[in-house]
This record gives structure tokens, sequence and C-alpha cells, in this order.
């Protein structure tokens, strides 16, 4: 395992400038926000990574050349020397309401050999989400985006290092989150932080897609230049590390709704709930406040048992897990050991599977939706059509360790780290 400094590339820290150049992941874009980042600045780094709407596949010629070119007009800076980029964000948790910060570091990732299990996935990844990537990677030559990477760090000894550099820029990002970062350039420094990171076996957070185009890039580029000898540029990929235990890694829920649930079916439904669960109707009325706090509980440390939450259009329960050994009775037998464990896993193969009668998740994909704020629980059931949403509590880090561990793979939707790291603060770019 190798990570190292590098020449970054970046927008002039102007806070003003930042604010409106920086945009989400491409993951993250729809046809609307796509359209809302070219609005808020012409240089925006939309432009740099996907086409004028998701349906454009034409595009990838054109982000080489808008990198490119943003480099030589001064557009876009490189550093004349390797640095780390420290990067903080400061963001109010939708689940707690509570003030954190994540902090965290841009580096290069040498990619590893295929025979080794160095960076570990916990997600599957679709080979047409892969493909697009490719042909960016290979109009760019270089990575526009990190991925999201977990070390370990439970003496907060990185953290520490992480706070010796000053602070280069600081602005708010359209979200309301306050962004900072920090230019590192201390040898020592950069050393300590490598020795302790390049002993660990790392998880990917976010980015699998863009991790295993890195790989098949690297692997493609290998065979076209089979001459060249020792380290290359597409070794590399660009990275954001920050730590299991940082104080401010927060993993946000998805929820689901579901059409075509009847009367009928709901009542069938709650029945085998009842075998396992301590089903409690809830008071109130259903509005996106009492949802909000509905899902909140589901989270709280205090929440000393299993829960998850429905929602109907008329009622609320909350039901309640005492003893997970009579739920894991219910899951199929190919289920290994750390997915037994998971709520997003009970959720898929025994509230949805067989409790509420679908053969497979995956084989009524029309009936399900996924969502993540309880205004898009009222807007699924009051005029889209939706019968039925189910809440639950968001998965920890050391579950997401446990299974990438066990070379396993979660259901898709399983984690939502929050907030997304945003595209436009750090580019590699491979020498031409």
């Amino acid at each position: 395992m190798q990570i190292n400094p590098f020449q970054i590339i970046h927008y002039p820290f102007d806070a003003s400038l930042m604010s409106r150049v920086v945009c989400p992941p491409y993951d993250k874009l729809s046809d609307e926000l796509i359209k809302a980042c070219k609005g808020l600045h012409p240089h925006n780094f939309v432009s740099a990574i996907i086409g004028e709407t998701l349906a454009d596949h034409s595009y990838y010629p054109k982000a080489a050349e808008t990198l490119r070119s943003w480099l030589r007009t001064g557009i876009l800076e490189q550093e004349s020397s390797p640095k780390l980029l420290v990067y903080r964000q400061a963001f109010e948790c939708p689940i707690s309401g509570k003030k954190l910060t994540r902090t965290g570091f841009f580096a290069l990732l040498r990619l590893p050999e295929r025979d080794r299990n160095d960076v570990l996935p916990h997600e599957r990844t679709f080979a047409e989400h892969k493909a697009d990537r490719l042909q960016l990677y290979r109009a760019v030559r270089g990575t526009p985006e990190a991925i999201f990477v977990l070390y370990s760090d439970p003496d907060q000894s990185v953290l520490s290092l992480l706070e010796y550099p000053a602070e280069s820029v600081s602005f708010q990002d359209p979200q309301g989150h306050t962004n900072s970062l920090a230019l590192l350039d201390s040898p020592p420094i950069i050393n300590s932080i490598k020795e302790r990171v390049e002993s660990q076996k790392l998880l990917i957070a976010d980015g699998h897609h863009r991790f295993e185009t890195g790989m098949n890039f690297r692997d493609e580029c290998r065979q076209a230049f089979p001459d060249r000898e020792g380290p290359q540029p597409w070794d590399d990929i660009l990275v954001y590390f920050t730590a299991m235990e940082d104080p401010g890694l927060a993993i946000l829920p998805t929820h689901r709704i579901v059409k075509a649930v009847s009367d009928e079916a709901f009542s069938l439904f709650l029945e085998r709930c009842r075998s396992v669960f301590e089903v409690e109707a809830l008071p109130g009325i259903v509005n996106p406040d009492s949802i909000a706090s509905l899902a909140s509980s589901l989270s709280s440390p205090e929440t000393h048992s299993e829960s998850f939450g429905l929602v109907t259009r008329q009622k609320l329960y909350r039901l309640n897990l005492s003893d997970p050994q009579l739920l894991r009775k219910h899951l199929p037998e190919d289920i290994e050991e750390p997915l037994q464990d998971l709520p997003v896993v009970w959720l898929h193969r025994v509230l949805l599977d067989r409790f509420l009668g679908f053969e497979s998740e995956e084989n009524a994909p029309d009936r399900i939706a996924y969502v993540r704020t309880a205004p898009e629980v009222v807007q699924g059931l009051t005029a889209d059509g939706y019968d039925l949403g189910i809440l639950l509590r968001g998965t920890q880090s050391r579950e997401v360790q446990k299974v990438a561990q066990a070379g396993l793979r979660m259901p898709q939707k399983s984690t939502d780290f929050f907030p997304k790291v945003l595209s436009g603060l750090a580019v590699y770019l491979h020498p031409m």
C-alpha cells in the first residue's frame, strides 16, 4: 500500500469563486442539478465530469479539452511541488441535528495489484457505470474526481497531524456546508501520515465504480505500453481519505417506499411482523415532522433494540425487535454471518421478501423507490402512488468494515456517507 502527495490541480483559493465552481460527484447529479451548476459559474466543474444531460454520452473529448484548457489558461492552477490537501466539512447532521466536522485529506493512492485485497469494497458495481467512467478516464488521462476511502485512526494521531497546516480558503457550498482547505507540504508530517495509513487495509466508502474503473484503466494502459518500467501516472488514483473514527463521519439511512400494498396485504404484513417484532402504533398525524422524528429515533444511541418504522397515509408504526435470533430464522440460508446482523439485509430479505411477499427486491424494481428525507416519504405516499414507507437506521462504519473484511457486498443503497465529497477541489491529471 502506498499513498503519496502530488502536484495538486485546483481552482484559485478564492472563497467567492470556490462556492460557485464546485459541484456534487457525478453519481449524484440529475439533469436539473447539471443545469443549476452550470448556471452558478461558466467554469463550474460539472463541465469536466458529465455531459449537458445524463443521456449525453458524447462529452468525453470535450470534458478532457475543458480540463486541459482551464489548466493552460489559469482557470485551474497546479502546485509546483507535491503536497497533500487537507479538507474539512462542517455541517449539521440531518438525523441528529448535531453540528459536526469531518476531516480528511486528498492524496494519490497507488492502485493495488489484482491479487491483493489492500482496498476493500462493500458495494456491488454495475458495468454500464464503469464503462462511462472508463471513457472519461481515457479522454482525460487522469482522475478528475476522488474516491472516498476510510482508514483506521483510533488514537486520532493522523487527525492531530492534519491540524498542522494553515487554512488556505473557507467557503460555503450551495447546501450551506462550510468547506475549508489547507495545503500540507511538510515532508516529516506527510511521512508520519504515510507511515500510519500505509500499513492498513483501506475501505471504500464512496466511489466503487471510480475505483474499479481506475484499476481497469491502469490495466489497459499497461497492455498498451508494455515496455514502460517503474511506476507510471496511471498506477495512481486520486483519493480522499478520512478515518472511520472521525467524529464527523456520518452515515445516513436510505429509506424505502413501496407500491401496490393493498389494505389486506398490509394487514397480513403486520400479522407476520408480530411474529418477530413488538408492533407499536404511534399516536399523532402523518406529516414530515412526525416521520422525521420517528426516523431520528431509529438512529438514536438511546435506542437499545433494533427497530424499523412503518408509514402509511394514515398511521405511523414502530417495529421493536427484542431478540434478533427470532428474525434471523427467517433469513435465507445463503446469507453469510456478517450480513445476518444488518438491518438493511433484514429489510430486504425478511420484511420485503418474506413478510410482504416479494420474491426478491431485484424482481420488483418498479414497486420500490429509495428516499432519504421525510418530505420525500410524504411525497411518495400522497402524490406518487406509493402505499408504504419503511424506515431504518443508518449502517454503522464498523458494520461496513466487517462486511468488507469478509469479502462480502451489501445490498444496494446500504450506505449514504454524508455529506458527499465535493468535486472540483482537487484534480489529478497525467503529465502530457
